[in-house]
């Protein structure tokens, strides 16, 4: 069982001194090399410092009752096979390897005799057996701190920028990913209040939708306390609270559950599952797991409130267009129909002054038919950056101004086509417009056409006392230098029915413009 090995006197530790053996180990934790590496550099040095047949050195796991790592110089794999916590041997000198105060694993060395000086040897490589062990737990620490906080930033990202519509199974993807865990699952409260529902489950199939009771169970007890538990063997536990003693419940090992917190009641619980074979979760495995459920369930309820604020949004504009049909669309419908109407009595006695009746009654339903477009799109396009909405938005500013509802019409792709450089000056434009009617025109209707054909056409129309002679015209001249800037052209003109001002630009600036 035991292979025969180097044989050392008493005089080796004058040739190999301990402390030339201990800062060989220290050396193999600085360069890069993995923790059993380390370890088996440590295990060979204590072999090479006592000069004993064999050694070995294990790491022990959170309850200490079976080592999650063995090395070994001097054994073969069926004789290091039988070595455990509880191993003894009258040959075999075991030194414990402890970090604050606490034993986390054993050094042994066999040999025929052990001098003080040996004992000492096989001391100060525990002591750097313990180091290396510490300094692998905080530089793991530290990577999966690191990890678990890109995952919450990407979730957090992903959230708020409204690029996902599967929340929960983004959030477990990613817990599973940076846990290594082959299965996560995020349950939820029922509208009773009395069951979990598995709303996501990943890494095992036809599971998604089940439900368990919320009373005697392990994720009921963290959904109703807000307090993390760890289950070093999930599986028989859930066995037990289930009644169920199938297959898959037999191979699930550790399991972290952390609420997923949202004020004073939970969202619901995160529940992270690895095999049985698998390393069991830790203390600080859980901590940070319980960070990133709180980050990520803000981020969850921030961007769910948000998403309402956008439909409350949604649903006030809405309802501004229905104002809009029925105050416009439908009244100018009706005044078509008693045109027309009349225009049907005058046939027989003046056919030409009925002609001139129908024509203007087609013309009043071709401007019907631009204001239900207008409000089709806006009912379709939700987008609050297009030119088009904030048109729809400064218009509906200038209401309470005016006194009333200007009509408004959009003709051409005036979201797609516009550059934002011209976007941004057309609306001044309109503003200034708008502000001039409400304020000097006296008019008690007004109308804003928006056109793209070739160039884009801002109109404004009111029926008011028109453009006063000797007035200001600081306004206008504003305007007409915004036009000019964009080498286009801008009209003040009073008519009959009252002002018409016309600002026009191309899409494209003509040379030296």
């Amino acid at each position: 069982m035991v292979r025969s090995g180097r044989r050392h006197d008493v005089g080796m530790e004058a040739d190999l001194p301990r402390g030339r053996r201990f800062l060989q180990a220290m050396t193999a934790m600085r360069a890069g090399r993995t923790l059993p590496e380390v370890l088996r550099e440590i295990a060979k040095g204590a072999l090479d410092l006592t000069g004993g047949r064999f050694s070995a050195l294990g790491i022990l796991d959170r309850d200490g009752e079976q080592f999650t790592t063995l090395v070994h110089v001097g054994l073969d794999d069926h004789a290091a096979a039988a070595i455990g916590p509880d191993w003894s041997r009258d040959d075999v000198l075991a030194a414990p390897i402890q970090l604050k105060d606490k034993t986390v694993g054993y050094l042994y060395v066999a040999g025929d005799e052990f001098t003080p000086m040996r004992r000492q040897a096989v001391d100060a490589m525990a002591l750097a057996a313990a180091l290396a062990i510490r300094d692998y737990r905080q530089l793991e620490e530290s990577r999966r701190r690191e990890a678990w906080l890109r995952a919450s930033n990407e979730i957090t990202a992903t959230l708020l920028g409204g690029q996902s519509d599967d929340e929960l199974g983004l959030i477990a993807q990613h817990a599973r990913e940076v846990a290594g865990a082959p299965m996560a699952a995020i349950a939820l409260p029922d509208e009773e209040g009395e069951l979990l529902v598995f709303e996501v489950v990943q890494g095992v199939e036809n599971l998604a939708g089940t439900s368990i009771e919320i009373e005697g169970t392990a994720s009921g007890h963290v959904f109703q306390t807000g307090q993390p538990i760890l289950i070093d063997h999930y599986g028989d536990a859930a066995a037990t609270w289930q009644g169920d003693n199938s297959g898959l419940l037999n191979r699930l090992g550790s399991a972290a559950i952390v609420p997923l917190p949202a004020g004073d009641e939970p969202l619901g619980v995160l529940l992270l599952v690895r095999l049985r074979h698998e390393p069991l979760f830790e203390q600080a495995d859980l901590d940070l797991l319980r960070n990133f459920a709180a980050h990520v369930a803000m981020a969850v309820q921030y961007s769910r409130a948000r998403a309402d604020q956008q439909r409350l949004v949604v649903f006030e504009d809405r309802e501004r267009i229905a104002r809009g049909l029925h105050d416009l669309v439908i009244q100018r419908v009706f005044a078509t129909g008693m045109a027309l109407e009349a225009a049907a009595t005058v046939i027989p006695t003046d056919p030409a002054d009925a002609a001139d009746r129908v024509r203007r009654a087609v013309e009043d339903l071709d401007m019907t038919i631009q204001e239900i477009r207008t409000t089709v799109f806006a009912l379709q396009h939700q987008s609050f950056e297009s030119l088009r909405s904030l048109v729809l938005a400064t218009v509906d500013d200038a209401n309470a101004a005016l006194g009333f509802a200007p009509s408004l019409r959009f003709r051409g792709p005036v979201d797609t086509s516009v550059p934002r450089e011209i976007s941004e000056q057309l609306l001044p434009v309109l503003r200034e417009a708008l502000s001039n009617v409400a304020r000097h025109a006296q008019a008690t209707t007004a109308s804003v056409e928006v056109a793209l054909s070739g160039d884009l056409m801002l109109r404004i129309t009111d029926n008011g006392v028109g453009i006063p002679a000797g007035g200001r015209r600081s306004g206008l001249a504003n305007m007409s230098t915004r036009a000019s800037q964009l080498g286009g052209t801008f009209t003040a003109e009073s008519t009959k029915a009252g002002t018409e001002l016309c600002w026009r630009v191309p899409l494209r600036q003509t040379p030296g413009a």
